[in-house]
C-alpha cells in the first residue's frame, strides 16, 4: 500500500495515456486519406522508401512541373524532414497503409502528454501536471489531427512533441543552472525546427524574454537565471542540429530550398494562400478550435495568472505566460494566419487552468474562481466558434470581426472574473461565523462537480472524433489492381473526381497520376510518351478511347489507353 501511494501519480498517468491511446486508435486505420495536407505527408514519406535523402511529392513527374509550385512539385521540401522520416520509418516497420501513417502520431501526441505532466511537475506539483495531461489527452482538436480530418496532421504533432520536449528541458535548466541540459534544450528546439520550421524555437523566445526580464529587474531572482552564455549555448546547438540537413538541401536542391525558406517567411507580411486575417483571428476564432469546451476557462486562467506573475513575479507561472505570449502575440502580427500554427501554445493553456484546479484543492481563492469556472460554461451561451469558414471576413473591413462575432468569450471570461470574486467575497464572509476549513471544503465539492461536466464533454469530443471513420476502400482496391497489372512507367488521368482523389489514388498505386481537370488529354499523352511513360485514362464513364481494364464491379472504375493502338488486354509485363 505504500509503495502504491508512493507512484500514484505514474498509475493514475499510465491510465490517462492507455485510456486516451485506446481511443486514438478506433478507426485509426480509415483509409479516407484527406488531400489536405495528408496526403501529401504519405506520398513524401512513402517515396522515402525508394530514396530516403531525396523526398519527392510526384516521385515520377511525366509532365512539366513549377517548383515553386508545392501542391504540384517533384523535389517536395514544403516540409522539414523529421515528420517525413517517422512516417516512412513506421512504413517500413508496419507496412505502407493508413494505420501506420498516422500511428507516429499516436506515439508523439502520448509522448507530448508525459512531457506536459512533466512541466507541470517541475513548475508546481505532481497534481497540477497530471490534471493537465487529461485535458492535454482527450484535446479533440490532436485527435482530428492523428486522424488526419484537420490539415498539417502529423507535422504539427511532431512539432507540439519536440516543442514541449524542448520547453521541459528548459525548465530543468533553470532548476538546474545545467549548461548540459541547456545544449539537449537546443538540440530538442533543432529537431522541433526540422518538424516544422521556425515555430519549434519557442523555447528560445522564452529564454530570451526571460532574460531580457531579469537584466531589466522585472523578474524575480532565480537560483539559476538565464544567462547570455546560456543563450549562445542554445543558439549554437540549434545550428549543429539543423545544419547538416539545411546545407545538404541547399546544396541538392538549391532552387527549392530557397524558395520554401522564403516561403515560410513570407507569411509574416503577405497573405499565403489567403489564410490572411485580422489581429483577432487566433485568438478569437482558432483557439477556441484548439481547446474546445474548456477555451474560456483557459482564458480566464491564464488571465489570473498574467495579474499574479505582475504582482508577485513567480517565475514559474512567468513561464507558462511567456509560453502563451510566444505563441499568440507573433501569430497575431503576422499577415497570414492558420489555424495549426497555434497548436503549441495548448500545452500552456491546460497548465494555467490546472494551477487554479489544483491549487483550489488547498486555497480558497483558487477554489472560487474554479467553482466560478464551473458555473459559468454551462450557463453562459456559446461553446463554439461563430466563424463559418476560413473566408467569412476577407471582405469586410473592420478592426476585430473575429472578436464581435464569438463575443460570447469575452462575456463568459468577465462572468468567471465576476462570480470568482463573488464567491471569494461571500466565503470571507461566512468563514467569520462558521468553520472556514468545512466551507473551503464546500466549494471544492461543488467545483469539482461542475468541473465533472466539461471532463465528461471533452472526451466525447475527443471520442467523436474517431467515431467518424471516414473510410473509403475504392483506392486501396484500385491502387493495388494497378500496381499488379500495369507497368512503372504507366502515368494515369483520373477523371471526374474532387481535387485531391488522385493523390489518395497515387499514395495506394505507386504510379503518377493526375486529374484531367481541364486538360488538354491528347497533348498531354503525347508529352508522356515522348517522356518515356504510356499514358491511361482512368474514368467511371464509357469512353471512346481503348479499354484496357474493367474494374467497374470492385471499384467502379476503367481504364483506357491513351494510345492510337486498339489493344484491350492491361500491359501486365513489366
Amino acid at each position: 500500500m505504500h509503495k502504491l501511494h508512493r507512484y500514484w501519480a505514474g498509475i493514475c498517468l499510465a491510465l490517462i495515456l492507455l485510456t486516451s491511446s485506446w481511443l486514438k486508435l478506433n478507426h485509426l486505420g480509415h483509409r479516407a486519406i484527406t488531400y489536405w495536407d495528408e496526403s501529401f505527408h504519405a506520398l513524401t514519406a512513402r517515396n522515402l522508401l525508394k530514396h530516403p535523402l531525396k523526398f519527392t511529392l510526384i516521385d515520377q513527374p511525366w509532365l512539366p512541373y513549377d517548383y515553386k509550385s508545392w501542391s504540384s512539385n517533384h523535389i517536395w521540401l514544403h516540409k522539414p524532414p523529421l515528420s517525413m522520416w517517422g512516417i516512412a520509418l513506421s512504413y517500413a516497420l508496419l507496412g505502407v497503409n493508413a494505420f501506420a501513417l498516422r500511428f507516429p502520431s499516436v506515439l508523439l501526441s502520448g509522448g507530448a502528454v508525459i512531457f506536459t505532466y512533466l512541466i507541470g511537475r517541475e513548475l508546481f506539483d505532481k497534481r497540477i501536471g497530471l490534471i493537465a495531461a487529461f485535458w492535454q489527452a482527450f484535446n479533440a482538436c490532436s485527435f482530428r489531427l492523428i486522424h488526419g480530418y484537420l490539415f498539417s496532421d502529423h507535422v504539427d504533432i511532431a512539432l507540439l512533441f519536440w516543442v514541449e520536449a524542448s520547453c521541459y528541458l528548459l525548465v530543468r535548466a533553470l532548476l538546474s543552472g545545467s549548461s548540459r541540459t541547456h545544449i539537449s534544450c537546443g538540440v530538442a528546439q533543432g529537431l522541433a525546427y526540422l518538424s516544422k520550421s521556425y515555430l519549434g524555437l519557442l523555447a528560445f523566445g522564452i529564454s530570451l524574454a526571460m532574460w531580457l526580464l531579469a537584466r531589466l529587474r522585472r523578474f524575480p531572482e532565480q537560483k539559476h537565471p538565464v544567462t547570455f552564455r546560456h543563450l549562445l549555448i542554445q543558439f549554437a546547438a540549434i545550428l549543429v542540429t539543423i545544419a547538416p540537413w539545411s546545407i545538404y538541401a541547399l546544396i541538392k536542391y538549391p532552387k527549392e530550398f530557397i524558395h520554401e525558406n522564403w516561403y515560410v517567411l513570407a507569411h509574416l507580411n503577405a497573405d499565403i494562400e489567403s489564410w490572411g486575417a485580422t489581429w483577432d483571428r487566433p485568438l478569437f476564432d482558432y483557439m477556441v478550435q484548439i481547446v474546445p469546451v474548456i477555451y474560456t476557462a483557459v482564458l480566464a486562467s491564464t488571465v489570473l495568472l498574467i495579474y499574479r506573475v505582475i504582482r508577485y513575479r513567480t517565475w514559474q507561472e512567468a513561464f507558462i505566460v511567456l509560453w502563451s505570449i510566444g505563441v499568440i502575440v507573433p501569430h497575431s502580427v503576422a499577415t497570414t494566419k492558420t489555424p495549426s500554427a497555434t497548436l503549441i501554445v495548448m500545452p500552456a493553456l491546460v497548465l494555467a487552468l490546472s494551477v487554479v484546479i489544483g491549487r483550489g484543492l488547498s486555497n480558497i481563492r483558487y477554489a472560487s474562481f474554479w467553482a466560478a469556472m464551473g458555473l459559468v460554461l454551462p450557463t453562459f451561451p456559446g461553446g463554439r466558434s461563430n466563424v463559418a469558414g476560413r473566408d467569412d471576413f476577407d471582405a469586410i473591413e473592420a478592426i476585430a470581426p473575429y472578436l464581435m462575432a464569438n463575443l460570447w468569450i469575452v462575456w463568459r471570461v468577465i462572468g468567471i472574473l465576476g462570480f470568482g470574486m463573488m464567491i471569494w467575497f461571500g466565503m470571507r464572509l461566512l468563514t467569520r461565523r462558521y468553520r472556514p476549513r468545512l466551507c473551503h471544503s464546500a466549494i471544492v465539492l461543488l467545483a469539482i462537480a461542475l468541473t465533472v461536466v466539461p471532463a465528461v464533454r471533452s472526451v466525447q469530443e475527443a471520442k467523436r472524433v474517431t467515431d467518424i471513420n471516414a473510410d473509403d476502400p475504392t483506392y486501396l482496391h484500385l491502387g493495388q489492381a494497378i500496381q499488379r497489372d500495369f507497368a512503372e512507367n504507366a502515368c494515369f488521368f483520373l477523371d471526374g473526381e474532387p481535387i485531391g482523389i488522385h493523390q489518395r489514388l497515387m499514395f495506394w498505386a505507386d504510379r503518377t497520376v493526375y486529374m484531367v481537370g481541364n486538360r488538354d488529354l491528347k497533348a498531354n499523352a503525347a508529352t508522356v510518351k515522348a517522356n518515356g511513360g504510356v499514358p491511361y485514362l482512368i474514368s467511371r464513364d464509357e469512353s471512346e478511347w481503348p479499354l484496357v481494364a474493367d474494374y467497374t464491379v470492385e471499384t467502379g472504375y476503367r481504364i483506357y489507353a491513351l494510345t492510337e493502338s486498339q489493344h484491350s488486354r492491361p500491359p501486365s509485363q513489366k
